[in-house]
């Protein structure tokens, strides 16, 4: 048996209208418009140098399976039997990108029906945002009715993590021993997609230097997640089981590979961290689909100061984008061996899930 610590099962109704550019969710959700698009993709690549667009016709095809339920059994059956999977839900009502189809509610509500299903397997993670109005509703529902295991926060989409809106669920989680898992990676096309002159507002107040010498919504973004903002909450939540999602992000793993002196690598404010805060994990979701980082890994996991903290997710079904499941998981337990696998896979999980103690 093992965890994968981070995997999606969102569905294309939950995907806000204008998440990607030229229409293309609206597009992509209709047959004949994947269909067409998908062909013409298969023949040709004008507009892009690393062919992103194709990739994005891949996820939006897991994204149109019928529900939850068949987007779970996609991932599941590339892994053992019993296997456990933390699901994080989604919300992308807040982040300035246009419609979302159907309400977070009823996400949820299908979320808490996959549990039912698979009760012993499926443990979800609820997507909490300070602009939500009934947060803290919605928490204490999704935990004491449905059988949530955790709570997930997306700075990125366009708030701090220390935002005083969040502490009430910081308390809470502290309160009823719940993990948190945290999106901590730059750059990434998840993000808020107002105008740049919104953004800098909504980064105005700060508690560390900003990077606002740019238009681009990506970069902007980036300072919301910032693993320097998290200091703030562990200061005043000394007891939250934190996990900083994507462990810094390919970019600062290929960063720390060719500058390794480089002291504002987000992977080695992480590791600093973990090393300071043994409540603090970091998993290695979608980051280590790049198999030229399984050698760091394995040099991480050799760090009795951090080796206990270091989880597995793969980040299903965004980590499509880049590879496949199979080849995620396989190929990553194959170069790890067994005994350093269960180690991210079940040993340290079960300590960030609170299942034995630390």
């Amino acid at each position: 048996m093992l965890y994968n610590c981070h995997i999606h099962t969102f569905n294309e109704k939950d995907i806000a209208r204008k998440y990607l550019p030229l229409g293309l969710v609206r597009l992509l959700a209709t047959t004949p418009g994947f269909q067409t698009i998908g062909f013409l993709l298969n023949l040709l690549n004008p507009l892009t140098s690393n062919d992103q667009f194709r990739k994005y016709v891949r996820f939006i095809k897991i994204g149109r399976y019928k529900g939850q339920k068949e987007i779970f059994e996609e991932c599941q059956k590339f892994y053992p039997v019993n296997s456990k999977f933390m699901v994080l839900a989604m919300d992308m009502t807040y982040m300035n990108a246009g419609k979302v189809p159907r309400p977070y509610m009823e996400q949820l509500s299908e979320l808490a029906e996959l549990k039912r299903a698979y009760p012993d397997i499926i443990l979800p993670f609820v997507h909490l945002d300070p602009n939500q109005t009934d947060m803290m509703d919605m928490l204490r529902k999704c935990i004491e009715e449905w059988g949530f295991s955790g709570i997930k926060i997306y700075p990125s989409i366009g708030y701090f993590p220390y935002d005083p809106r969040l502490t009430p669920a910081y308390e809470y989680a502290e309160k009823n021993d719940l993990p948190v898992i945290a999106h901590c990676s730059p750059f990434n096309p998840t993000h808020n997609k107002g105008w740049p002159w919104e953004i800098k507002a909504l980064l105005a107040g700060s508690k560390i230097p900003l990077d606002l010498d740019t238009c681009n919504r990506k970069r902007l973004c980036s300072n919301f997640a910032n693993p320097l903002n998290y200091k703030f909450v562990l200061e005043k939540h000394k007891k939250l089981r934190l996990c900083l999602a994507h462990f810094g992000s390919e970019h600062y793993w290929h960063q720390f590979l060719d500058h390794p002196e480089d002291k504002d690598s987000w992977l080695l404010l992480i590791k600093d961290m973990m090393e300071e805060h043994k409540n603090v994990y970091a998993d290695i979701s979608f980051t280590l689909n790049n198999r030229e980082f399984f050698p760091l890994l394995k040099v991480l996991l050799s760090d009795p100061k951090i080796n206990g903290q270091i989880l597995f997710g793969s980040d299903y079904y965004m980590v499509e984008t880049k590879t496949t499941e199979r080849c995620f998981g396989i190929d990553l337990r194959g170069y790890l061996g067994e005994k350093e696998f269960r180690t991210i896979s079940y040993d340290n999980p079960r300590r960030f899930l609170g299942e034995i103690s630390s």
